[in-house]
């Protein structure tokens, strides 16, 4: 396989990135940086590959049910997080390729996260992020470490892979994240995007912090969290929605033949029936005419929810999780259990 070296200097990769969140920059300027980070991007495919051999040595170790990925920052990613961010810099992100190992539980996170930083591996740890004992204030839990390539192809040499360390339990909050981030389109894994949304999953981190007897939040230390969650399930409908929403998924892949089309997803009766009606890219004006029609229907209407997804929406999401796509089964699961747990 020949693998994708960089083109550009890191200048001039630095210089796209700025582009690319200048609000004045031309649309031939924004091709150019466009091009740039795709090449910065692919580049990465080769010390990823590299990580991902090393991180499934490891994790074999630990668990032998491990399921290892691998992954390159969608675009719309990348830009959202140099717009985000004061200070940063394409050429100096460190999450533009990333491999996750999942493990049945936090002791095999912990071990797993030894057997790495321990190893006699060629590639330099440059940082790690405990962000299970001290979780962020989203909820998400887990460990980042962040390597530098230093094998022997020297042209990658320093480019860094992040390594992301999960719980099963772990892993299924932020599948829900996910889902409902693309669903509802809303930037929930950058603390952005309703309120209620965004508690409600803080809360749940919390409680399935709690099953797995890990740390929460300090600042959720003095709430209620478990009546909080219950609250906001209820709420917003949230088991029955994410399983709509993973209804629908499924459902949209086995209907789609092109990637470009449109699906609008109509909840009805709190979620318990979903209507879909498919939309080529040529007739994208009258979905959006319907899905407007449908929005204000929807304000007056509570148990009634719409939103309209396209197929590569949908597609990114099965791409970006591979093994749990869009099944927030495991989320419900755990939420049942923490449910249970306090009532018993």
């Amino acid at each position: 396989m020949s693998w994708i070296t960089a083109e550009f200097s890191k200048k001039a990769v630095k210089r796209a990135g700025e582009c690319l969140i200048n609000e004045d920059a031309s649309d031939e300027n924004i091709s150019v940086a466009m091009d740039v980070l795709s090449n910065w991007r692919s580049a990465h495919a080769y010390p990823m590959h590299a990580i991902l051999i090393f991180l499934r040595n490891q994790s074999a170790k630990i668990d032998e049910k491990s399921i290892v990925v691998q992954r390159l920052k969608r675009t719309p990613s990348i830009v959202g997080k140099l717009k985000r961010i004061d200070g940063m810099k394409l050429h100096r992100m460190q999450d533009i390729s990333g491999c996750r190992s999942v493990v049945s539980n936090i002791s095999r996170v912990r071990a797993l996260r030894n057997s790495i930083v321990n190893s006699r591996t060629r590639h330099k740890l440059h940082r790690e992020d405990d962000y299970i004992t001290q979780p962020k204030s989203s909820g998400y839990r887990g460990v980042h470490l962040v390597y530098k390539y230093n094998g022997q192809k020297t042209a990658y040499q320093d480019y860094f892979v992040e390594i992301q360390l999960r719980s099963k339990v772990q892993h299924a909050w932020a599948t829900a994240v996910e889902v409902v981030e693309h669903f509802t389109k809303q930037a929930l894994k950058a603390s952005q995007g309703n309120q209620d949304w965004l508690n409600f999953f803080r809360y749940a981190s919390a409680e399935f912090a709690k099953l797995e007897n890990s740390a929460i939040d300090p600042e959720l230390v003095d709430t209620d969290t478990y009546a909080e969650l219950l609250r906001l399930e209820q709420k917003l409908n949230a088991k029955v929605r994410l399983n709509a929403f993973t209804v629908s998924t499924q459902f949209i892949s086995e209907r789609s033949d092109r990637k470009s089309d449109y699906f609008l997803l109509e909840l009805t009766d709190h979620a318990s029936q979903i209507q879909v009606t498919q939309f080529s890219p040529e007739n994208l004006g009258q979905a959006t005419n319907l899905y407007i029609e449908c929005e204000k229907k929807a304000k007056a209407q509570p148990e009634y929810d719409v939103v309209l997804v396209s197929a590569s929406s949908v597609h990114n999401l099965m791409a970006a999780y591979p093994n749990y796509f869009a099944d927030s089964k495991g989320f419900v699961r755990h939420l049942e259990q923490v449910i249970q747990r306090s009532e018993s």
